[in-house]
């Protein structure tokens, strides 16, 4: 039992070293962006990658927010069995996500896909709903991506196969972006949170 603990602790220290932190800083960057547009961001996922997409849109609307510049417009798709079941019931399961993205998403929203593999069905439906509405595409993925991979305008990459390893790293990822979010959100010049908020109220 220690041996494996050992390893297990071991190699999760080794996958965060070689994680690229530009892609990090890339994805922090378009969701803060799209905060300052006034947009939304949509964030989905199966199974552990579900409870990851709702802890990191809790952290995104909570963990971020400001006095002075307020907090982002954040939904996660996986929080709403009836709607997630009456979708799968009604259409397929491949559909749960798409048919949510293509109803709430708009040009300048952000929608943020989280997956392992990179090869959920219904979650490369759902970035492909995103494409068509013109909101933009991260991923959260693991080797060696998948097809979402190729899909999306930004690509987070964890580098193992481990699913529990690469749930680890995902959740990481979402805690460093918000801590450097609530940093920048924070630090906002009086004139850009004076244009904020002449933007969220027009």
């Amino acid at each position: 039992m220690q041996n494996t603990l050992k390893q297990y602790w071991a190699e999760l220290a080794l996958i965060a070293q070689a994680i690229d932190l530009d892609e990090i800083a890339a994805a922090a960057a378009m969701l803060l962006n799209c905060h300052r547009r006034g947009g939304t961001i949509f964030i989905f996922g199966n199974g552990g990658s579900a409870a990851t997409a709702a802890h990191f849109a809790c952290d995104l609307a909570k963990g971020t927010r400001s006095v002075a510049c307020g907090g982002l417009r954040v939904l996660a798709l996986v929080d709403s069995a009836p709607l997630l079941t009456a979708w799968a019931n009604d259409s397929s399961y491949e559909r749960i996500f798409a048919e949510q993205v293509t109803l709430l998403a708009r040009p300048g929203d952000l929608v943020l896909a989280i997956s392992a593999s990179g090869n959920s069905p219904n979650v490369l439906a759902g970035v492909q709903a995103a494409r068509t509405r013109g909101a933009e595409t991260i991923a959260l993925t693991g080797w060696p991506g998948g097809a979402l991979r190729t899909l999306v305008d930004l690509a987070v990459h964890t580098p193992d196969a481990c699913i529990e390893l690469v749930e680890d790293m995902h959740m990481a990822m979402a805690h460093s972006i918000c801590v450097v979010l609530r940093e920048q959100l924070a630090s906002v010049p009086n004139a850009e949170l004076l244009a904020l908020a002449v933007g969220q109220t027009s």
